[in-house]
């Protein structure tokens, strides 16, 4: 028989060539503030969009397909930040079937990123 467990956060944790200006990036243009920046000089950094963590660690960034994912409560405040700070929108705010609007951009290391508020009443 196993026993049940709990899980109260997820840290998805990027490789990128300098922790203290992509944690500087994310404060600046997207309003995230930073968690913690660790070495000297930085070795590993994390930054906070609300409780949504994101950590950085020194290394050659892996790019795919692959993006991350930020469910917020007012897209049009996020995009008229980033639009501001000219982040690399790669798709304008849109509404989707399935009941979200989102749009896409990418980060200063070429991480793809994406913004979406729930736009039905169980959002």
């Amino acid at each position: 028989m196993s026993k049940s467990f709990q899980c109260s956060a997820v840290y998805p944790t990027l490789a990128v060539p300098n922790v203290l200006d992509t944690c500087n990036w994310y404060v600046d243009h997207l309003g995230f503030t930073i968690r913690f920046v660790w070495g000297e000089p930085p070795t590993h950094g994390a930054v906070l969009l609300d409780k949504a963590c994101v950590h950085f660690w020194q290394g050659e960034p892996q790019l795919g397909a692959n993006w991350l994912y930020f469910d917020v409560n007012d897209l049009d405040v996020v995009y008229a930040r980033a639009t501001t700070s000219r982040v690399n929108i790669t798709r304008a705010p849109e509404t989707y079937p399935w009941g979200m609007r989102e749009f896409n951009a990418v980060d200063l290391n070429g991480y793809n990123i994406r913004f979406g508020q729930h736009m039905g009443s169980d959002g």
